[in-house]
């Protein structure tokens, strides 16, 4: 599994989730990520979106506020930190919904560009300062989103502990991470339909959990999971050779829309019906993405 030019490995924690070795020094994560993120347009940070694509974001957000108020009984007049923000799809759904926000992340550039609204509720800088510095004024709140930041940081563990000091015992933490080394991945290459392990990608991702192992790590880092909701398993497009984006990369925008497609579809028929699905896939630890529901332990 060796990966980049450092002579990097993968391999398994104390928590049997996946992680580099070495990491990467903090410097190194910072410069890395300046040249990269939003600027180039890379990853999910696309340039401009097609409207189908833009009312797919919202509808995924929207599982995720459905899914919480679900949990929560009545999200009303209740209060939103989203870590590490982004575009600012979730954290402008709860906007919608009469939330007060509080956005977090090292630049603004997403934000200002997809949702420019969101700006007076935004604080740019570092993510770990700036909790430290509201769990040092004793700041709670009602709801936590951490979404698609895991991954990326040198210490899961300590971003987690940093996180647990800002939740009361009826706070609810939205943690969203990739699901990777998957039960479904296990089986893509068993069965030859993938050469490689598609999913590891030095520096950007540095932890890969799957669902044993994460939730396994948030007991151990002192959370109760109430469940955990799926997103689009767009990777049951592997098992067909025709919509192989692993194996043929000229299948991957393609394949992408289809997902778009297929979720726009299914929720203009009954979105709640379809987060019923993703609570169901969510169980088999079946999806792209998986979004874990938590309360903290004591």
């Amino acid at each position: 599994m060796a990966e980049s030019k450092k002579q990097v490995k993968v391999i398994k924690n104390q928590w049997s989730f996946y992680q580099y070795d070495p990491l990467p020094s903090e410097k190194e994560l910072q410069e890395y990520y300046a040249k990269k993120y939003y600027q180039e347009g890379c990853g999910s940070y696309e340039i401009a979106y097609s409207e189908e694509e833009i009312t797919y974001f919202k509808l995924k957000a929207s599982l995720i506020y459905r899914e919480t108020v679900k949990l929560s009984n009545d999200a009303g007049g209740k209060t939103l930190l989203d870590v590490g923000c982004g575009e600012g799809w979730i954290m402008d759904k709860f906007f919608q919904s009469g939330i007060s926000v509080n956005g977090l992340d090292f630049s603004r550039f997403a934000l200002d560009k997809i949702h420019p609204h969101l700006l007076p509720f935004f604080e740019q800088g570092n993510i770990y300062d700036a909790l430290r510095e509201k769990a040092k004024q004793q700041i709670t709140f009602d709801i936590i989103v951490c979404a698609n930041v895991l991954e990326h940081v040198l210490d899961p563990a300590g971003l987690l502990a940093i996180i647990r000091n800002l939740m009361d015992p009826h706070s609810l933490l939205v943690l969203i991470v990739p699901n990777d080394f998957s039960t479904l991945h296990q089986h893509l290459l068993k069965t030859k339909k993938i050469s490689k392990e598609f999913w590891l990608c030095y520096p950007d991702h540095l932890s890969y959990f799957n669902k044993d192992s994460m939730q396994k790590f948030l007991k151990d880092s002192e959370f109760s999971v109430r469940t955990v909701v799926a997103d689009n398993p767009i990777d049951f497009n592997l098992l067909n050779d025709n919509s192989n984006y692993v194996e043929d990369r000229s299948k991957g925008k393609n394949t992408h829309l289809f997902r778009v497609r297929m979720d726009n579809f299914l929720a203009s028929i009954d979105e709640g019906k379809l987060l019923s699905i993703y609570e169901i896939l969510g169980s088999m630890g079946i999806g792209r993405d998986l979004n874990y529901f938590c309360h903290r332990l004591g």
